[in-house]
């Protein structure tokens, strides 16, 4: 059974291909941050290994090893400081290709699984492109990314890209509710705030540090609007200095912008139904705030695509309207 939550689309096709022996040699996995990029993957190593007939089963020592991290035939590669910078570096890739060309000891198939794929040193790239041209008939190569626009074309080109988006806000509830038995109240607070992404809302759950850096991110948000051009430039460059160690933070921080303004969109549209009712938005325009969420969302595309990432948020900065009197929505 596949443990990913949702994907449908996803799980037919690699499914099928299961079933027809014909798994392309590598994939390239992408979607945002904790939307099942990883678990994917994993449910992909434990099905080409699984003794069973309908795999992944979930059940036999080959499901259960690749699992638990634990399976001969398995390596994870992820992001390693390098030289004062995160990276996955030359020799991590020089030892998984080694390894790749080795029978499979334990199971049918090795699997390499890349987490953030767009971290490769150009040297990295350049070794796994190697392996990707001439590939052991034994191996399965995965790749997940939030970032394919930073692959190089080279690599992209070898694998067969497999998008995951964001699950509805009722999947993520009921996925809540019936596997980690969260209770429905908090289930529905936690998928509303998840962007659809399970993996945040199930580390949330478990984890009250996630809930509190969100709210520490919204007021920094509010007292910026608030604020004049020179402490938003500070802080402009207080979030360039992110890059590239904490693009994950860099992300999120900027979903979470592009969520809080499309909420005081939605607070405009309500307002105008009322006209008694009062708002800090009451000077703006819909199309303002469009235009804040447009740009936000045109800085994520920039900051992707390496440009200078000072430049970008200062640009920004000088973009977004100043709202006074906004509160932090939890």
């Amino acid at each position: 059974m596949w443990r990913v939550v949702g994907h449908t689309g996803a799980v037919r096709l690699l499914d099928r291909s299961i079933e027809s022996d014909r798994l392309a040699h590598a994939y390239l996995i992408t979607g945002p941050p904790h939307v099942g990029k990883t678990t994917l993957a994993m449910d992909l190593a434990a099905a080409v290994n699984c003794e069973r007939t309908s795999p992944p089963c979930g059940e036999c020592p080959q499901c259960l090893h690749v699992y638990g991290s634990r399976h001969a035939d398995l390596q994870l590669l992820g992001v390693a400081e390098e030289e004062g910078r995160k990276a996955i570096g030359i020799d991590a890739i020089r030892e998984a290709a080694h390894q790749a060309h080795l029978n499979p000891f334990e199971g049918r198939s090795r699997v390499i699984i890349i987490e953030g794929a767009e971290h490769l040193s150009e040297e990295a790239a350049n070794a796994l492109l190697k392996l990707l041209e001439e590939p052991p008939p034994h191996l399965l190569l995965l790749l997940l990314t939030a970032s394919p626009d930073l692959i190089l074309p080279t690599i992209h080109s070898r694998c067969q890209r497999i998008d995951l988006h964001p699950l509805s806000t009722e999947q993520v509830a009921e996925a809540l509710t019936t596997k980690w038995e969260v209770s429905e109240k908090e289930a529905q607070e936690l998928a509303k705030l998840s962007n659809g992404c399970i993996g945040w809302a199930t580390e949330a759950w478990q984890d009250s540090s996630i809930m509190e850096t969100r709210d520490r991110r919204l007021e920094r948000l509010t007292d910026t609007v608030a604020a004049r051009l020179e402490e938003r430039f500070a802080y402009a460059a207080e979030l360039a200095g992110l890059l590239p160690q904490q693009r994950t933070a860099m992300r999120e921080t900027l979903d979470l912008w592009a969520e809080w303004w499309r909420d005081l969109l939605v607070e405009k549209a309500s307002v105008e139904e009322d006209a008694e009712q009062a708002s800090p938005t009451s000077d703006l325009t819909k199309g303002a705030l469009l235009a804040a969420i447009r740009e936000i969302l045109r800085t994520q595309e920039l900051l992707d695509m390496n440009i200078n990432p000072r430049l970008a948020l200062e640009a920004l900065m000088l973009s977004l309207p100043r709202i006074e009197g906004v509160t932090v929505q939890q």
